[in-house]
């Protein structure tokens, strides 16, 4: 399908867009289980028809589906400075694929299909008292095959040459491992990692802006 996407689009006739977006994130599949929602950044670049009729798209997000954070004394301060350790858990991923949209007047919707990768980290920090990360280790991560689907609607802000972005995006994954919040377990004076398996599954809402291409309603 992308061979067949490419040799529709001749390269004199490319349009390029770029886009970013805010996401909420309601996690599914395993882990739907450990995490109620997941929030970051979602970007996107796609290159189309200059009828913008069809693309392809190269698409990413970044969430945070985790956090949580201990004080720990400073030796030799009598207990009277901490240090905190925060502990992030967070799912990228990046996929490629077919774009097809409906241009229609004041609006552009369009659906999405897209296949890649999927990483899911969790990572410790150590903060000193002023905030700043003097040391950061990875607890943990895992790389798995993502692909999915989404769609929504290109409105076209008025004079600005942007456009507003509302989309939803289904985003499955292959068996992965991962750890959720709680998964560090203190014992004998270190920690202990007790990671979950399985999908790791997202429904992505999108809000965000559209630049480039051709942000204006189409001339009938």
């Amino acid at each position: 399908m992308l061979a067949m996407t490419g040799a529709l689009i001749a390269p004199s006739a490319l349009a390029v867009e770029g886009g970013g977006a805010l996401v909420l994130g309601a996690p599914r599949g395993a882990l739907g289980e450990q995490a109620d929602v997941a929030g970051g950044l979602a970007g996107h670049l796609l290159l189309s028809t200059r009828s913008g009729a069809l693309g392809l798209r190269l698409d990413g997000s970044c969430l945070l589906y985790g956090s949580e954070t201990v004080r720990i004394p400073v030796a030799r301060t009598a207990g009277r400075l901490d240090r905190e350790v925060t502990t992030e858990n967070w799912l990228a991923q990046l996929g490629v694929g077919p774009q097809i949209v409906l241009p229609l007047r004041g609006a552009r919707p369009y659906v999405h299909g897209f296949a890649g990768l999927a990483y899911l980290s969790t990572e410790s920090h150590l903060r000193d008292p002023s905030g700043f990360a003097s040391r950061t280790s990875t607890n943990d991560d895992d790389t798995g095959f993502a692909y999915g689907g989404g769609g929504g609607v290109v409105i076209p802000l008025p004079d600005h040459g942007l456009s507003l972005d509302l989309g939803v995006r289904y985003v499955r994954t292959s068996s992965v491992r991962f750890l959720a919040e709680g998964d560090l377990v203190p014992e004998g004076g270190s920690v202990r990692a007790a990671p979950h398996r399985g999908p790791a599954n997202v429904v992505e809402f999108r809000l965000g802006l559209v630049f480039g291409g051709d942000s204006r309603p189409p001339r009938h």
